[in-house]
């Protein structure tokens, strides 16, 4: 583990906030608290909250449940607190907010209570983040107010959760997974409440260095504090990287299970359908030019299936991994897209296939007032597809059979040849148009 801290009063007299971190036999322990009351109490508060839980989960048996031991320590130190402005009561009205990161091998403990919060990144996102305990919280949980109308709010300091207040606090605890390069930043609302979330993942989380992000953090936040009137409050920063992946892994979300499943299903389709189409025969013709060596025709076609099968569960695989990276790095909103995309695709091959397969039919059916009408119905139904093939890049060049004079295959089903009974012309220019249109659905489905 890589970590850095940096603690500054901002624009006040004095800085209410703490920062304490410590090796125990749990991992890493960093605790960041912003302390509260007049006079000596908010400093007080903090000081003697961040001294608690780091000496509770310090000697605490190495045996016990870390996760335990952490949410013991809080509580602790929150009875510490009402115990002490009860021996007091000019203390009345101190408290502080708490943010503990327990950090080891195997995962990373994230506890907190009020508006101090912890944000996981990866790469240059926002991962996680604590949910605030106050006022303009639960306004953004019930979309009153957007995260940064409730940052602007003159509430936005009212919290609902603190140290020190009753002699009961709920704390939340969380245990999370992480990899190599991951970021933990604790900091209390003098960051987060300086600087849009914007601008702070940014810094947090593209700057190179952890050091030099919790730097720029601090300078930023006091440069702008300072620029509107130097009354800004205390601000306390602590971010931790790490250097190896925890043994506990990620959990995909049900929503990530969801969506993984319904791809798959849309690839098998996409599969299913491939061979499905390798393996249809046309209707005997009506008449017969020439001997069918039926035995070599099976032969080829049971090379172009195994081709075929091999390409189609190779894109598979790759659609698959592709998806997986997407949720292992939280793009849910790009899987959506993926997906939609993905099944947008397929219902537009679907169409083609649907097409193709009453080409052949037409192929071999006598003159007559049937087939001109399923000519007809044919051709209005490719000619309401155009519009969607153009998207996937789709040109007129692509509807072009270049051994029919060029011809644009929707020219080609109004050709009187296209209208006759079956003969090895009539034949030879359904099997033009359909090959174009096999060139279209490769192209679409690569």
């Amino acid at each position: 583990m890589i970590g850095f801290v940096d603690s500054r009063k901002g624009g006040r007299v004095e800085n209410q906030d703490t920062c304490g971190y410590a090796d125990t036999s749990f991992g890493l322990l960093v605790v960041v608290c912003d302390g509260m009351g007049g006079g000596p109490g908010g400093k007080l508060a903090s000081t003697l909250a961040v001294d608690t839980i780091i000496g509770i989960v310090r000697d605490a048996t190495a045996t016990a449940e870390p996760k335990e031991v952490l949410k013991n320590a809080i509580q602790t130190a929150n009875q510490v607190l009402v115990k002490r402005i009860v021996d007091n009561p000019s203390l009345r009205g101190m408290g502080t907010t708490v943010a503990a990161l327990l950090i080891n091998d195997y995962a990373a403990i994230l506890a907190h209570a009020g508006d101090s919060r912890i944000y996981k990144f990866r790469g240059s996102r926002k991962v996680y983040r604590t949910t605030d305990h106050s006022v303009v919280s639960e306004l953004v949980r019930k979309g009153t107010l957007t995260e940064e109308q409730a940052r602007l709010s003159a509430q936005s300091n009212v919290i609902t959760r603190a140290l020190g207040v009753s002699p009961e606090v709920e704390v939340d605890i969380t245990e999370l997974a992480y990899e190599k390069g991951d970021r933990f930043m604790l900091c209390t609302d003098g960051i987060w409440g300086n600087i849009t979330e914007k601008e702070l993942i940014k810094i947090a989380a593209g700057t190179k260095s952890p050091g030099g992000a919790v730097e720029s953090l601090v300078i930023r936040v006091d440069e702008q504090g300072f620029a509107a009137g130097g009354v800004h409050d205390n601000l306390t920063v602590a971010l931790i990287e790490t250097t190896s992946n925890s043994i506990l892994k990620e959990k995909m979300s049900k929503r990530a299970r969801i969506i993984i499943t319904a791809l798959s299903a849309v690839c098998l389709v996409s599969i299913v359908g491939n061979i499905l189409l390798l393996t249809a025969k046309p209707e005997p013709p009506v008449r017969q030019s020439a001997p069918v060596y039926t035995e070599n025709i099976d032969s080829l076609l049971d090379i172009k299936m195994k081709a075929e099968r091999e390409r189609m569960e190779k894109k598979y695989q790759q659609t698959i991994e592709s998806l997986s990276e997407l949720i292992k790095n939280k793009q849910i909103d790009d899987v959506s897209h993926f997906l939609e995309e993905s099944k947008a695709r397929q219902q537009v091959i679907g169409k083609l296939d649907s097409i193709i397969s009453q080409l052949e039919s037409l192929k071999n059916m006598v003159k007559g007032e049937r087939k001109d009408k399923e000519i007809n119905e044919t051709l209005n139904a490719l000619k309401a597809l155009t519009p969607e093939l153009q998207q996937y890049g789709i040109s007129n060049k692509d509807m072009m059979c270049n051994n029919r004079n060029h011809d644009n295959v929707l020219e080609l089903l109004t050709h009187n040849i296209a209208k006759g009974s079956p003969n090895d012309k009539s034949i030879g220019h359904y099997d033009a148009i359909i090959s174009v249109l096999y060139s279209i659905r490769t192209k679409i489905n690569k």
